[in-house]
């Protein structure tokens, strides 16, 4: 059962999202196309019904294999995890400051024109983590994003994507979702009731914030990985700090949305401003560093 219905999501999504993998990959949040529109919808039906969507083949072979060596050296000098975060787990926080093997990641045009729908404009991102369960890790306890935040649980104020760079199978932990529990009432469901979500490298699961769910068991013999990236309300504070932990000369260099991700926007006239300045205008600007 569990199989069957992880498929069944992923092989309607991919039938419905292939056409707009062909159009161009802009930096811009509404995939506009007929083909996008309409992925982009069937997208956003699935995450109001069940709570999470699963989008088959968003990066090529070529992008994953590059994101796993990138990353993969990184991880290999972080430290084992404690406590929540797993004691047979890795992580690289920001890795959006250090490397830039997962920007079209970042960038989905599907990805961002869900996120637009869903949270409306000038959506920032939250925490960006690449986490790689190793064998022997037991199952995560099971949580939702937003509870970090002391807010009413009646709706989205985050997404959550998790990109696939290995397999996601049951044996190696693959990410265990309770569907539906983003519209239940805020109890904490039993292990029971989740389901793995297997899904092929490349591909991507989209959440809500309220979503029950946590990584499962690796009881296999390698380790797999992944990459979390969260989209939150430009008026929440992020759990990481964008803005301190990348180094603006590089961020200078990016494309002006992923900039914005970054936290160096001003959703309206009175709010994120830098010394009364737009932030962006700050970054780009040949000061930038060296003003309070």
């Amino acid at each position: 059962m569990v199989d069957d219905t992880v498929t069944e999501l992923s092989d309607t999504s991919e039938s419905e999202t292939s056409e707009s993998e062909t159009s161009e990959s802009d930096t811009s949040e509404s995939d506009t196309s007929e083909s996008g529109a309409s992925a982009m919808a069937d997208a956003s039906e699935r995450l109001r019904r069940d709570g999470y969507v699963v989008l088959p083949a968003r990066l090529d072979d070529d992008l994953v294999a590059a994101a796993r060596d990138e990353l993969g050296e990184l991880l290999s000098a972080a430290a084992w995890g404690t406590g929540f975060d797993g004691t047979r787990t890795r992580r690289v926080w920001a890795p959006l400051a250090v490397t830039r093997c997962m920007d079209t990641a970042a960038l989905d045009p599907l990805i961002l024109a869900v996120v637009q729908r869903v949270l409306g404009p000038g959506a920032q991102f939250g925490t960006t983590c690449a986490v790689q369960v190793h064998p022997g890790q037991g199952a995560q306890v099971l949580h939702f994003e937003q509870n970090v935040y002391p807010l009413p649980r009646d709706h989205d104020v985050m997404l959550t994507t998790i990109w696939a760079l290995d397999d996601f199978t049951t044996e190696n932990g693959a990410t265990r979702v309770v569907p539906a529990s983003h519209e239940a009432p805020a109890r904490k469901p039993d292990s029971g009731e989740t389901i793995a979500v297997q899904m092929p490298a490349g591909s991507v699961l989209l959440f809500s914030g309220r979503l029950y769910h946590g990584a499962g068991a690796n009881v296999s013999d390698r380790p797999r990985l992944g990459v979390a990236i969260d989209y939150i309300q430009p008026w929440l504070r992020p759990c990481e700090a964008h803005t301190l932990s990348a180094d603006p000369a590089q961020v200078r260099l990016l494309p002006q949305r992923l900039q914005e991700l970054l936290g160096f926007n001003q959703p309206s006239p009175y709010f994120g401003f830098v010394n009364g300045r737009h932030p962006r205008e700050w970054l780009m600007s040949r000061d930038a560093g060296r003003e309070g």
